[in-house]
């Protein structure tokens, strides 16, 4: 098949090409230095599979992606890049990538992608792999507040100043209700928040996040 790389690192390329020559697979590698160099030569040549940076100067690797799969779908694209992140992997599987490597990859590693992409499959790196379930993990992960009752406005309004340390008398001034209406909303704050005191309070506040919410 004819390979493109996609780097604006002429040295990349250069050093890429060189653990390329030679593979009896590849009858052809060609060159690009941006994304519109890759989507014009894609478009005026037979290119197989690209290797494909995700920094570009111009479109970045998303877009370039996502218009190389969108035009022929059928062409492979493996991304080489030094983001590791699951940001990034994520949005390069969303624009339809075949491959995700990192650039500290090794020759044998390179070839055992390029030939299982070559052939229909997917191929992630471990560390890649490993990233993006880690990342996905994380996203469907409920942020602390969601193990506790939601605490209504009136409630948030007087845990603020439960925080910064005003009295029963001064709640129920600041607020405009009775004081034993501002015994009430502490009693739900200290069951819903599962406090015994006002310290309790303060620190279940802060570690399921509620002085950013309110």
């Amino acid at each position: 098949m004819n390979i493109l790389i996609v780097d604006d690192h002429k040295i990349v390329i250069d050093g890429l090409r060189t653990l390329l020559e030679g593979e009896s697979s590849i009858t052809g590698i060609q060159e690009a230095l941006s994304g519109e160099q890759a989507l014009e030569m894609a478009a005026q040549s037979d290119i197989g599979l690209v290797l494909l940076d995700i920094n570009l100067p111009g479109l970045n690797g998303f877009e370039v992606c996502r218009q190389l799969k969108d035009s022929k779908p059928e062409r492979k694209v493996i991304a080489l890049t030094m983001h590791s992140n699951a940001g990034y992997i994520s949005r390069m599987v969303k624009a339809g990538v075949d491959g995700y490597l990192l650039k500290n990859t090794g020759k044998d590693e390179l070839l055992l992608a390029i030939r299982k992409v070559a052939a229909g499959e997917q191929y992630f790196s471990r560390e890649v792999a490993n990233n993006l379930i880690s990342g996905m993990q994380q996203a469907r992960q409920p942020r602390p507040a969601g193990y506790i009752q939601k605490l209504t406005r009136r409630e948030k309004e007087v845990l603020h100043l439960i925080i910064d340390e005003h009295t029963t008398e001064e709640i129920a001034e600041k607020l405009y209700i009775s004081p034993a209406t501002a015994i009430s909303h502490r009693k739900s704050l200290l069951r819903k928040l599962n406090a015994k005191n006002t310290a309790g309070l303060v620190k279940a506040a802060f570690e399921f996040r509620l002085v950013e919410e309110t």
